[in-house]
């Protein structure tokens, strides 16, 4: 009320004056004096910039004195240096050495299957017989032939020692006997492979060979040994995170499949970066308390950045202009909204660490931040 009544006294004065001097313009324009009319554009000139200057400083106390002025309602955050820490997310995949699918080593009929899908085995155990056609009989048959030519060999080898017999007689006898021996050797070789044990203790998953089978080596798959108690979680990074991530480092997986998240770290960083998809291999632990499949699909979070006395804000405070350049609106000492720009580093779910631009005493404007303007007055809703 008060500023609308003293624009109107204001413009007032201003017709009066006007009105007096109009008569005096009028005579200068009735006489064509030039020089006159140029000193009285002068005159009216100096005047009207004397009124806006004074004008201006008026609308200014009034708006700084007047508290029914109407200012926009704004919220402010202060800012306070902590912790802050930036992840990177990748797809993980749980793996273990112990995964093996047991080929046949030996052509023949499945005679039996000692083992059932689910059983847990020992190293050393017996999973798989194969008939061997007859093989150890021949494997018998050869054993009698090796100690009948090792007897002639030791006989021979006592005359030769004692300079009976010729040396012809006792090099043959050795000859002999070391051909029986590596034959013998040979068919007991053969012989094993038509028996399959489990080369590491685990569980049977999968038992692919029936009785009656006729299988072939290295065509026919018999059955899958799992170990489940070795197992990690294998990740692919990107080349670009290779000097942030290293042995050691944290990571929060989460394995949707099981609804099961836990905190571990890196066990393992490889040193190669693969060519084909420029990334290098990071092996992470896994939660014992939780039995996995090899192959589950997980979601890893690798801190690759930690700061401990961070500035940082929410994002959604955050502008960018048009030239891309980023800024905020801080509160300033006259209650004013002051444009601040600002050098913005990483982004850590809804949060963002501020570089440079601002200190722990400057009060940002959050709610409110896309409404108010530039050196606009504001009031301050929230305490600090």
């Amino acid at each position: 009320m008060t500023h609308r009544i003293f624009i109107i006294l204001l413009a007032s004065m201003f017709i009066a004056c006007s009105s007096s001097e109009s008569s005096n313009t009028e005579t200068l324009i009735a006489q064509k004096d030039v020089a006159g009319l140029r000193l009285k554009q002068a005159e009216l000139i100096k005047q009207n910039n004397t009124i806006k200057k004074e004008l201006n400083a008026v609308i200014e106390a009034i708006d700084a004195f007047d508290e029914s002025k109407k200012r926009s309602l704004v919220t402010v955050i202060s800012l306070k240096k902590k912790f802050f820490q930036h992840t990177v997310v990748l797809q993980g995949t749980v793996k273990t050495d112990q995964n093996l699918m047991l080929n046949a080593e030996f052509m023949g009929v499945v005679k039996a299957v000692h083992v059932k899908e689910g059983q847990n085995v020992k190293k050393g155990d017996l999973l798989i017989s194969i008939d061997d056609g007859g093989l150890a009989q021949n494997v018998a048959l050869q054993k009698t032939q090796l100690e009948l030519a090792q007897t002639i060999y030791q006989r021979q080898k006592r005359l030769w020692d004692q300079n009976i017999g010729s040396e012809i007689e006792y090099l043959q006898s050795k000859t002999a006997y070391e051909s029986q021996q590596n034959a013998y050797e040979q068919l007991k070789k053969q012989l094993n492979k038509t028996t399959l044990f489990a080369p590491f203790s685990g569980r049977v998953d999968d038992v692919v060979a029936e009785v009656g089978q006729l299988v072939t080596p290295g065509v026919n798959p018999l059955l899958r040994l799992v170990n489940l108690k070795r197992m990690y979680v294998d990740v692919d990074v990107p080349e670009r995170y290779f000097t942030a991530i290293d042995k050691g480092t944290s990571a929060e997986v989460t394995i949707p499949s099981f609804e099961h998240s836990y905190t571990s770290n890196v066990i393992h960083k490889g040193t190669h970066i693969s060519p084909g998809n420029r990334t290098f291999k990071v092996t992470i632990a896994t939660d014992n308390a939780v039995t996995l499949a090899p192959n589950t699909i997980t979601v890893v979070r690798l801190t690759d950045y930690q700061k401990p006395d961070a500035l940082v804000v929410p994002l959604e405070v955050v502008s960018e202009n048009f030239e891309g350049a980023q800024y905020v609106y801080v509160v300033n000492k006259d209650n004013k909204a002051e444009k601040r720009f600002i050098e913005t580093g990483l982004v850590e779910g809804d949060v963002v660490e501020i570089i440079s631009g601002l200190t722990p005493l400057d009060r940002v404007i959050d709610e409110g931040a896309r409404l108010v303007k530039e050196n606009e007055n504001v009031r301050i809703t929230n305490t600090l």
